[in-house]
């Protein structure tokens, strides 16, 4: 289950480039690296590595299709050793200017530096800036076109239908406090092997509303090297079926605030409570119909253990309106009092059509810069809903001076006191990570040399149970330093108003939910390629898997019925 705390407010400098998705306000690194090359760039021109024939080829066939490309210098060319690539920075910024320049495109290509294979592609400008989300049908049309036009009628076939459709938007904080926005629409067209999609092997555009493509990447497969599983060699469908166990593959939770349809305007959203089937698996082998197991598909796996608690909470409430308040209550809950510092209030950014944040985010720094503390707060009532301690002491390499035990203990008194009074049953949810058995096809003289990560405060994390069953969203996080057996971080699950959960009795069975899921996300069949740390193994796997071309969905336990979850709330 995922765990999240509230949105933390996203402070944005001038050199920081911030690329929230529609689907959940997130930083992509992409987009950060982007920014910072460009800074790099500008500073000094690096001495250019001269471009090998194989990659000017693809670059002048690239300039045809991006003609604003061309018109660029180069600022960079260089290879990059990690994985024998070829680089290409472009820039018409001034270099007086460097990274401070309002008006620039730039524009960043790797190839492969052997046969010139275009990896991908990046332009940003500043020409291009628009608050417009492109349409579906024009990000769609205009990917298509670039893909043809890039691999020929012929070559395009070895691509699926186009997927995804996900909204993406970015913006750039000049020195003066003016803001440059970007929005675009990214397409995936997975890359077909004998005519079955194979996961994240493919195509990927981004297009915006000018029609531009503004982000290009493409992963290819040598198949000369690599023996692919025949589909003929796979199961027929419904001898599968009969295999599946519900047990293993069906979870049964509850949420409190479902809303009923996805949309930006979330405050005025309806929401309520449900009791949901979701899908739980990975897939199953074609050949024989087992399950997938997760140590099959990553190098690091946790074992999960769920174990009941009660509860007897009192609910009282944290409270800070004022940044006299929030150093008070810092005080009392970390022991900072007399620590010389300044508190400083994070003013998330807002994209025009995002309403202002609900919360608001403290930082308190020490002079000495040994402490730092964050709390967020309701913005309108000044709940709490966390808040952490983090210093710079040698403890972390120390042997614990408190036990696990004694940890929980702590914890679960603090929960006790803030919990949500309806929280009297909790399930503690806990994951030892261990690295799973090494493939036969691992190069082990390859691999990284293993580190000690020691945590310096033991984790909790809980969710709250309703007659048995967990309550996804309606969940508690506590931290405890391991030298001094304080609390040291948490959150707080603080609801809007009262919610009253149906009852679980007489609910449609896991036979029937997974029934209704084979009606509406039937198998099908893909490829899925492992890996291992950063080494892929020597051919991918053949395997059944859910079908979520239109979109995901869950069992209302109560009805029986699918309930599709919308993914795109900007559907033009």
């Amino acid at each position: 289950m995922k765990r999240t705390l509230p949105l933390t407010a996203l402070f944005l400098s001038s050199s920081l480039m911030l690329t929230p998705s529609v689907l959940a306000e997130e930083v992509e690194s992409g987009a950060q690296a982007a920014s910072t090359q460009a800074a790099k760039a500008t500073e000094t021109t690096e001495a250019l590595t001269p471009i090998p024939a194989a990659v000017q080829k693809t670059m002048d066939k690239l300039f045809t299709l991006q003609p604003e490309l061309k018109k660029l210098n180069i600022i960079t060319s260089r290879e990059l050793e990690y994985d024998q690539s070829f680089l290409v920075n472009l820039s018409d910024r001034i270099k007086e200017e460097g990274a401070n320049s309002k008006e620039y495109t730039d524009a960043f290509l790797i190839f492969d530096k052997k046969t010139g294979e275009l990896f991908s592609f990046q332009v940003q400008a500043t020409a291009w800036a628009s608050e417009k989300l492109p349409s579906r049908q024009l990000a769609q049309d205009t990917a298509e076109r670039f893909l043809t036009e890039r691999f020929g009628a012929e070559g395009r076939k070895q691509f699926s239908k186009p997927t995804g459709y996900i909204n993406h938007a970015s913006a750039n904080r000049n020195e003066d406090g003016t803001t440059i926005i970007w929005r675009e629409r990214s397409v995936e067209f997975p890359l077909l092997l004998n005519g079955i999609p194979i996961e994240n092997k493919g195509v990927r555009l981004n297009v915006d509303s000018f029609g531009h493509i503004t982000n290009y990447s493409y992963t290819p497969v040598d198949l000369d090297t690599v023996k692919i599983p025949k589909p003929d060699t796979a199961l027929p469908i419904e001898e599968v079926k009969k295999n599946i166990t519900t047990a293993d593959n069906i979870i049964l939770n509850y949420v409190e605030e479902q809303p009923e349809k996805d949309g930006r305007d979330s405050e005025n959203i309806k929401t309520k409570p449900v009791l949901r089937y979701d899908l739980n698996d990975f897939g199953y082998h074609a050949q024989t119909g087992k399950k997938v197991d997760q140590k099959e598909l990553t190098s690091v796996q946790s074992k999960p253990t769920e174990t009941k608690i009660a509860l007897h909470p009192k609910g009282q409430t944290l409270i800070a309106r004022s940044e006299e308040e929030v150093k008070q209550l810092l005080t009392k809950l970390f022991d900072i009092n007399g620590a010389e510092g300044t508190l400083h209030v994070d003013q998330p950014f807002n994209f025009p059509w995002q309403k202002e944040s609900s919360y608001l985010e403290y930082r308190f720094n020490t002079e000495d810069g040994q402490v730092t503390a964050y709390i967020i707060t309701d913005r309108k009532t000044g709940q709490v809903y966390s808040a952490s301690l983090s210093t710079n002491r040698e403890q972390k390499k120390q042997p614990a001076k408190i036990t696990e035990e004694q940890a929980f203990i702590v914890a679960h008194d603090f929960l006790e006191t803030y919990a949500d009074l309806s929280t009297t049953e909790l399930e503690l949810q806990q994951d030892t990570f261990e690295e799973s058995e090494i493939p036969s096809w691992v190069d082990k003289s390859k691999l990284p040399e293993k580190t000690d990560h020691q945590n310096d405060k033991y984790q909790f994390y809980f969710t709250k149970l309703h007659q048995g069953i967990p309550v996804r969203d309606h969940s508690y996080q506590v931290g405890i330093d391991k030298q001094t057996g304080k609390v040291v971080s948490f959150h707080l699950f603080t609801p809007s108003e009262k919610v009253e959960l149906p009852d679980s009795q007489n609910i449609a069975t896991k036979e029937q939910a997974l029934a209704t899921f084979i009606k509406h996300r039937p198998l099908k069949l893909k490829y899925i390629w492992p890996w291992y740390m950063d080494q892929q193994a020597p051919a991918p796997l053949l395997v059944y898997t859910w079908d979520n071309s239109d979109g995901f969905g869950y069992v209302d336990a109560l009805t029986g019925e699918y309930i599709k979850e919308p993914i795109d709330w900007e559907d033009e």
